[in-house]
């Protein structure tokens, strides 16, 4: 079937394109060969890049996949070893009371022993304030 349609069609003679059908498909070419297609500009980036790339690791190429395949040793073994123990801050309650009550009665002995005069010094606990830590941060509180 399909035999008899070609020959059908080779038996006919071609028709002419009308000459506006010509001037507008002309137009439309040149119009895109003018403005060049994101695709294309595209491809000559990864072009580029590929070449670039390709002058780096072309010379010695087994030199590279073999740094390549320590780094993936190097890090399959750092992920191995991890310690997947929680930290000592989080495995610690803090102190019971009792236990509070008790150091701060030694505090008091020791002051005693050591003959303190403010013995109320060595029994209030220290405030914690963080200060700066360069001179950067003083000016700034200036």
């Amino acid at each position: 079937m399909n035999d008899e349609f070609e020959q059908k069609l080779s038996r006919q003679p071609p028709r002419k394109i009308p000459g506006e059908w010509r001037g507008e498909i002309l137009a439309a070419a040149r119009a895109a060969v003018s403005r060049p297609s994101t695709l294309a500009s595209r491809r000559n980036w990864l072009s580029t890049l590929n070449a670039q790339l390709s002058t780096i690791f072309w010379p010695h190429p087994k030199a590279w996949a073999g740094l390549a395949a320590i780094w993936i040793f190097i890090f399959a073994i750092n992920f191995s070893i991890r310690d997947k123990t929680p930290a000592v801050a989080e495995k610690f309650s803090p102190p019971p009371p009792e236990v509070m009550a008790e150091l701060k009665q030694q505090k008091l002995m020791f002051a005693q022993l050591i003959g303190a005069d403010d013995l109320h010094a060595a029994v209030r606990q220290k405030n914690f304030s963080p200060k700066p830590r360069s001179e950067y941060a003083e000016i700034l509180a200036a």
